[in-house]
């Protein structure tokens, strides 16, 4: 029986997707928990499980094509006599339709053993030999969960993960960059050079249309302070004189105020979804990472009820996740607000753009040593970090929002607050 192949919904705000690649060509046969296809979504790819066995028939949607949600994207056909059923894309959930199917991935390289004879091959799929590749692991160690033991993807992230917990994980060799495509000048005797146009990555196409989206339809408005942050500054240098399991950066001092702010005030840990207001009961924060790969967010979750200790781990490992490409839809999902620290490039205020799904985003800036009146009127020298928050004015409000930023600056200005747990006195 010929049946559709629909482009996914694999997360609440996903509208369309990109055909990052197929891995098997048409006339290919799949079954149950095989490969077929990975789409590119939220900068994630994300390997599309198959439910059922079958033979892909024909392929509508191209490598690179960006699809609408619930789009044919092919068709494949199920080995049983009859007519199509009426079909319908994933829920809001994340979930996918029944008649999605995948393929078997194709297999891996033969590895070459230490006397440059080959080794055994090792299944695997496409999106999982990618991020081998990509973080430097052998295959051959990590534990296939796939069809007759294949390493999936979720397979080298979970290795990732179970390493970086043991051993801090080496930095990710930077990528080289695709070489810019020429475009013939235009320019002749006394004319202008046209330049050059170099067609940007996924990731850089996926940012481009959610910022300029949310940025278009987001009513943003902005309120910036100064935090007072020499107490926080000489806590953080004596902590991490102790050698604890992962030093304390600024921006875990920020991400825990954010956290903590947020179940102080429950009603700004809601976004708008939908005509209605979604609140929270998590104090998710999202943080953003920049990376060769370009720019990713993945979400702490509950940010605002762990340890110092606890949420700097934490942090750590999506940071290194993010920057290897490691990240699943779910890790960048939820939240209401984005943590965006600039302060390592010498600025002082960071007017950012709200992460399309959020209702707030916290620019951070440098901090800077400034001198002002003392409780006496002498002048006093003090180290200052600017703060800017952007948000949603569908939500909140001058009023609503100064409210929000003031507590995050109480809790940066007073940060022995964050050593203890939420509501301890």
């Amino acid at each position: 029986m010929k049946r559709k192949l629909l482009m996914p919904k694999l997360g609440l705000t996903m509208t369309e997707g990109v055909i990052a690649e197929w891995s098997i060509p048409v006339g290919g046969t799949f079954k149950t928990d095989d490969v077929l296809f990975v789409v590119e979504t939220d900068k994630v790819a994300n390997e599309i499980p198959a439910e059922s066995s079958g033979v892909l028939t024909e392929v509508v949607a191209k490598t690179g094509q960006t699809v609408a949600v619930g789009e044919v994207i092919g068709y494949w056909d199920d080995g049983i006599a009859g007519e199509e059923p009426a079909v319908a894309p994933g829920d809001a959930g994340g979930g996918l339709p029944p008649h999605i199917a995948t393929h078997m991935p194709a297999p891996a390289p033969a590895l070459q053993g230490s006397a440059g004879e080959p080794a055994a091959r090792v299944r695997s799929s496409p999106m999982a030999r990618r991020i081998a590749a990509m973080e430097n692991v052998d295959l051959a160690v990590v534990t296939g969960t796939g069809p007759r033991n294949a390493v999936r993807a979720q397979d080298v992230r979970d290795y990732l993960q179970a390493r970086a917990a043991a051993v801090p994980a080496p930095a990710s060799a930077a990528q080289p960059m695709p070489a810019p495509t020429p475009v013939p000048s235009s320019a002749g005797a006394g004319g202008i050079d046209a330049g050059e146009r170099i067609k940007p990555s996924l990731v850089q196409a996926a940012t481009a249309r959610r910022l300029t989206a949310v940025k278009q339809q987001v009513p943003h408005f902005y309120l910036a302070v100064e935090a007072e942050v020499s107490k926080l500054l000489a806590l953080r240098a004596e902590i991490n004189a102790q050698e604890p399991p992962v030093r304390l950066t600024i921006n875990h001092f920020v991400v825990a105020a954010v956290g903590r702010a947020l179940l102080d005030l429950p009603d700004a840990n809601a976004v708008w979804a939908d005509g209605e207001i979604l609140r929270f009961s998590s104090a998710d924060v999202g943080v953003a990472v920049n990376s060769d790969k370009g720019l990713f967010v993945p979400v702490l979750r509950d940010a605002g009820r762990l340890s110092l200790n606890a949420l700097a781990l934490a942090s750590s490992r999506l940071v290194e996740r993010a920057r290897a490409g490691a990240l699943t839809a779910a890790e960048m999902q939820g939240g209401a607000i984005t943590v965006s620290n600039a302060g390592m490039f010498n600025v002082k205020f960071m007017t950012p753009i709200i992460n399309p799904g959020q209702a707030m985003i916290l620019g951070v800036g440098s901090i800077s040593r400034q001198f002002r009146p003392d409780a006496e009127g002498r002048p006093a020298l003090t180290q200052e970090m600017g703060l800017v928050l952007a948000g949603d004015h569908r939500l909140l409000d001058g009023v609503s929002g100064l409210r929000f930023l003031n507590r995050v600056t109480h809790y940066l200005e007073r940060p022995l607050l964050l050593m203890l747990g939420h509501g301890d006195k």
